[in-house]
């Protein structure tokens, strides 16, 4: 997840975006390979203000290039002025916003047509496909945004009021092209268990006042006949007598415990109430205050829109959004030998999809947190937790001269799958992390090699916060949020197929350093290779985990920079070479 940070430091569309001399040739370009007209004509039911949605369509994807930075500075300053568009501003917003627009598809449609464009510009036989899950923070500043809540950001370690985007990208063997994505915000944890402790403290003292108001009554009862036999107005024997007694007396006890159990119960539902009021002051729903929520901008939609089904999705878990996206993916006809996600991702329910798929012969490669799971070993047929294999099985490590690594693979069952784990330790550190997978052939080398493909979509997110303007709409509308972020991965997809015809290979802005190497053909693996080295050798010496060295070099350029510079020697060693 990436954190969005200013900086002028330029990365490889920066100068697409900003040089006017190369946008109109760019526009000509990919507009034309891409024959957008027959993609956004299945969508010209759908019409505004007059003006054909091709039209409309093509505005909003082009805008970016011109420096348009919103739809009325493009609309008045360029792109409606070359084209001869005379009106307002009103049609783009409405169509930007619209329900009925089902942006996935069209998303989905511009990227198997960008693919069947690289297919024969390049051949990717033999080369690694993947499917990659990751999310990201959006962060907005409207708190009237439809949808929008305080959500936790793992990097700062802060709430801040935004989205969190969970996208769906998939590796083609050089790039990494986003194809679908869902907005989620967080409910909040901590009124919820004030409300479900207040609920169930309510249960229970119902529960005690009911106890304690039968037994009072059953012995209110027996004293009553107690005194009628004293009193001689009921006949009974002296042994009858003595016992009642003796009831009374046990009676009479219970009901001080029962109702001193309802008091504490009581007490303690006072509490739980006043909880759940600090609650709704300190942690309400969504980070908003009831008188801020209600403010929020609302929509009423069709049920049998695509606007509504994408609301529906705002409020579901990332799980089972993952394994929607997953199934969609393979029913679109999207071709990847593996499924790579981080530790954020993995459970049961995935992995169960995954292994739905036997006859594509797909491959899952997750990092799995070292927590209270349970395994059960192949080899002894015990259950154990990941620390408990790895310490059991500690003597069995190999190094990876590779990777500089120790590592210990472990063939485990889970949730009855037969998996492998590997427990890995980068250089001279004390850390262990623990990864997973279902190819049961695959080796260390191969595991770590395929699971670096991950790496593209922290660049992808970088790249699209910082010159595509993801996560920049300031629109109240959640239809118009999606319809940019859309956008955003459209415009993605535009630039890399321009850079795929006219300077081959695609770079990530990380590695502008080494711009004059990109003529080569294994430009990208190369480039991956070199930059693990740098980092290992940076953890080397600073005694740190280089998988979390890695995500925090990405999410800044300017550390970036300077670390290229201290490896300087090293970088001119391999340009000779």
């Amino acid at each position: 997840m990436q954190h969005l940070k200013d900086t002028k430091k330029l990365g490889e569309f920066e100068k697409f975006i900003e040089d006017e001399n190369k946008t109109g040739l760019c526009l000509e370009d990919t507009l034309k390979f891409f024959e957008i007209q027959r993609i956004f004509r299945h969508f010209e039911s759908v019409k505004q203000g007059g003006i054909k949605v091709v039209l409309v369509l093509t505005a909003l994807l082009v805008m970016l290039f011109y420096n348009g930075r919103n739809i009325h500075s493009f609309f008045s300053r360029q792109f409606g002025k070359v084209a001869g568009i005379r009106g307002s501003k009103n049609p783009y917003y409405d169509l930007l916003g619209n329900e009925y627009l089902c942006w996935r598809s069209i998303l989905y449609m511009f990227v198997m047509r960008y693919l069947n464009l690289v297919s024969r510009i390049r051949n990717h036989e033999g080369q690694i496909r993947a499917l990659i899950f990751d999310d990201s923070l959006l962060e907005k500043r409207g708190k009237k945004i439809e949808g929008v809540s305080k959500v936790y950001d793992h990097v700062t370690g802060r709430f801040v009021f935004g989205y969190k985007i969970l996208v769906c990208g998939y590796w083609d063997g050089v790039n990494f092209i986003p194809v679908d994505f869902s907005l989620h915000r967080e409910r909040g944890k901590e009124l919820d268990k004030a409300r479900s402790g207040c609920n169930r403290a309510r249960r229970k003292a119902r529960k005690a006042r009911l106890a304690y108001h039968d037994h009072k009554k059953r012995h209110n009862q027996a004293r009553a006949k107690l005194n009628q036999f004293i009193s001689g107005r009921k006949n009974a024997g002296k042994t009858g007598i003595e016992k009642l007694k003796k009831y009374v007396v046990r009676s009479k006890k219970q009901l001080s415990k029962l109702r001193r159990k309802m008091k504490d119960a009581e007490t303690d539902l006072a509490g739980k109430e006043k909880l759940v009021k600090e609650k709704q002051k300190t942690a309400p729903l969504y980070g908003l205050p009831p008188s801020t929520y209600r403010k929020q901008y609302k929509k009423d939609r069709s049920k049998d829109s695509a606007g509504y089904q994408r609301k529906l999705e705002a409020d579901q878990s990332k799980s089972s959004n993952v394994v929607n996206m997953l199934r969609r993916s393979v029913k679109r006809g999207f071709d990847f030998d593996y499924v790579l996600f981080d530790s954020w991702f993995f459970s049961k329910e995935i992995l169960a999809c995954i292994e739905s798929f036997r006859s594509r012969c797909i491959k899952l490669i997750a990092m799995v947190k070292m927590n209270k799971t349970l395994y059960r070993d192949c080899l002894d047929d015990q259950e154990g937790k990941a620390n408990e294999l790895r310490k059991k099985y500690r003597k069995k490590s190999k190094r990876s001269r590779k990777f500089n690594a120790r590592y210990i693979m472990v063939p485990v069952w889970y949730d009855n799958r037969r998996v492998n784990l590997f427990f890995i330790r980068i250089g001279n550190g004390d850390k262990w992390k623990c990864m997973i997978t279902n190819d049961l052939s695959l080796n260390f080398n191969k595991l770590m090699e395929t699971y670096h493909i991950r790496w593209s979509i922290e660049v992808f997110f970088k790249d699209a916060k910082q010159y595509l303007q993801l996560g920049k709409c300031q629109c109240n509308n959640l239809d118009s949020q999606i319809g940019a972020a859309t956008l955003a991965m459209m415009q993605y997809v535009m630039l890399l197929l321009y850079k795929q015809v006219h300077y081959g290979q695609s770079l990530g802005s990380i590695f502008d350093l080494l711009g004059k190497q990109a003529q080569q053909e294994n430009i990208s693996r190369y480039l991956m290779e070199l930059f693990w080295e740098i980092v290992a050798r940076i953890g080397e010496i600073l005694n740190v985990d280089c998988f979390e060295l890695f995500e925090e070099i990405l999410r800044d350029n300017q550390r970036a920079d300077e670390i290229m510079k201290l490896f300087s020697p090293v970088l001119k060693e391999k340009r000779v070479a």
